[in-house]
């Protein structure tokens, strides 16, 4: 009885053992990155030591993401305050038409 549970747990230990060794191959890359990063933050570190920093430069301020339905309606509300536009709006449009496929066609 006694043998019967010493396989148990033989055969139990080794189906762990292979659990373990099939997830550390799977992360072994992330495992080899942590003396790389080590490395990194203390190159940086030396770099950054080194320049000089500039305390009279602005912050840096970003740029509003771009966003074709507000450049859309920007354009529409431009169109609808033209005065040529606002006179006769079928004649502009239609000028507008003329213009864009001779652009295109030539």
């Amino acid at each position: 009885k006694q043998w019967y549970q010493r396989r148990v747990r033989a055969l139990k230990n080794e189906r762990d053992a292979k659990k373990a060794q099939q997830r550390r191959e799977k992360t072994r890359i992330t495992g080899d990155l942590q003396p790389l990063s080590a490395e990194l933050t203390s190159i940086l570190s030396g770099i950054m030591a080194d320049k000089k920093i500039n305390l009279n430069m602005k912050p840096f301020k970003p740029q509003k993401p771009y966003n074709p339905l507000m450049s859309n309606v920007d354009q529409f509300r431009s169109v609808l305050q033209n005065m040529q536009f606002m006179k006769d709006p079928l004649a502009t449009v239609k000028k507008h038409v003329l213009l864009a496929n001779s652009l295109n066609n030539g």
